[in-house]
């Protein structure tokens, strides 16, 4: 019921829903469940209790997932993972019917599978030798395969991350992911998240070889990513430091690592042919929640970083990503940035301070001050103009009553702490200096 309406509030909006199934890894919950289910069912005497298993009992596979799993797979070497894929695509599509919003596309996920899997799975090596194949990428494309022919059968494509369309092979004794032949043209849509070391070009490669994709890049637009290394920083830096300009500079048609600085294209990498560029649907700002216990910390990663991807997404590229001179492109970028944070500052933001949106206030990310001592006054400044700034000498942190830091200087002695505030009086973090 609570799908349902979501269906439904979406569909009212002009938003679709694109329900995600992961399969066959990040699959722990399904997996362990469907095993608990075999096994009461044998305990019961039910003849058939095998044919609800996901995993192999004989498998003795090793490997570990990123989260550290060692069971979280479903087994492609079994009749019943397709049986049971088959069932939730089915009651999925039903769903969306019941909405009156049909399923269209499918995110299988297809992500992080680990190497090792289905080595010793008795069930998956009798497939191997029924496929005529001792390389078990081939179970992978046999799996997808079949997971596509049940997605058709319910009117769906499949969406997955851009391991659904890539194939790992070894380069120089290294793993390294290239387009998979096998689903080229297939309909199948990656969204490329890996543009990491060693996989700069990664998305461009899949779309110059066919595969239509949407551009999430993991250094620029994975919004759990901290802003920055303070330590009291909330999110992740596994991937990179992604604050409001990262995203702001990104440009979708050029080199994923590229940045106003550095305008050349990293050697050895390939760039996106017009082909390529027309297999681009578009652009993904992803949060992983597992670190977001409340809507105030979805906000703060959120905003006002998913307003630069707006702007990324939408507007045409800016001059600087055509100036290959560098400190050219330096100083078209920094003319632009100012435009986009004036405009952030004074006019958008303060619009959401007014307005907010149906739920409450919008607590968006207001950026600590950044405070220098320098002849005896703490010089204090702020990435967006607008908020009013306002410092206390105790050490104490500012409120709406604390004095106002005027053009841009601190003159008083102490341990200055500063803090920006918004229209609504909400303070963002504040910053200390100790000016003796």
């Amino acid at each position: 019921a609570d799908y349902v309406a979501i269906l439904r509030h979406a569909a009212a909006l002009h938003i679709d829903v694109i329900p995600e199934i992961e399969m066959p890894g990040h699959a722990r919950a399904a997996v362990r469940a469907m095993e608990v289910r075999s096994r009461r069912l044998a305990q019961a005497g039910r003849p058939d209790a095998q044919r609800f298993r996901l995993n192999d009992p004989q498998d003795q596979s090793v490997y570990r997932s990123p989260q550290l799993y060692r069971d979280h797979l479903m087994d492609p070497g079994l009749a019943s993972t397709y049986a049971f894929i088959d069932t939730v695509v089915r009651e999925l599509a039903a769903m969306h019917r019941e909405a009156g919003v049909p399923l269209r596309t499918l995110h299988v996920g297809a992500d992080e599978a680990p190497n090792g899997a289905w080595e010793r799975s008795p069930a998956s090596l009798a497939l191997m030798r029924q496929l005529k194949t001792s390389d078990t990428a081939d179970l992978w494309d046999h799996f997808y395969g079949q997971v596509q022919q049940i997605a058709q059968r319910h009117g769906a494509r499949l969406a997955g991350w851009e391991e659904l369309g890539a194939r790992k092979v070894k380069l120089r004794g290294q793993d390294k992911l290239i387009p998979n032949p096998r689903f080229i043209g297939q309909g199948f849509r990656l969204y490329v998240w890996n543009n990491t070391e060693g996989a700069e070009d990664l998305a461009h490669r899949l779309a110059n070889a066919g595969y239509p994709i949407v551009l999430a890049p993991a250094t620029r637009l994975y919004f759990d990513m901290a802003h920055n290394a303070n330590p009291d920083e909330p999110g992740v830096n596994w991937a990179a430091y992604t604050d409001v300009d990262a995203v702001f500079s990104f440009i979708p048609f050029d080199d994923l690592r590229k940045t106003p600085t550095q305008p050349a294209p990293l050697p050895g990498l390939d760039g996106l042919t017009s082909f390529g560029q027309r297999q681009v649907l578009g652009l993904e700002g992803t949060l992983f929640s597992e670190t977001v216990r409340t809507v105030e910390r979805l906000d703060h990663q959120l905003m006002p970083r998913l307003l630069a991807l707006a702007e990324r997404a939408w507007a045409a590229d800016p001059a600087w990503a055509r100036e290959r001179d560098a400190a050219k492109a330096a100083r078209l970028h920094a003319q632009a940035w100012s435009v986009f944070a004036n405009q952030l500052g004074k006019r958008v933001l303060p619009r959401l301070d007014a307005d907010g949106v149906a739920g409450g206030p919008i607590h968006y990310r207001m950026a600590p001050p950044g405070l220098r001592v320098q002849d005896g006054r703490v010089l204090v400044n702020h990435p967006l103009p607008g908020f009013t700034l306002r410092y206390t000498t105790d050490d104490s942190e500012p409120t709406v009553a604390s004095a106002v830091v005027t053009d841009s200087v601190v003159a008083a002695r102490g341990r200055i702490r500063v803090a920006a505030f918004d229209r609504n009086g909400r303070a963002g973090r504040s910053s200390l200096a100790h000016n003796p």
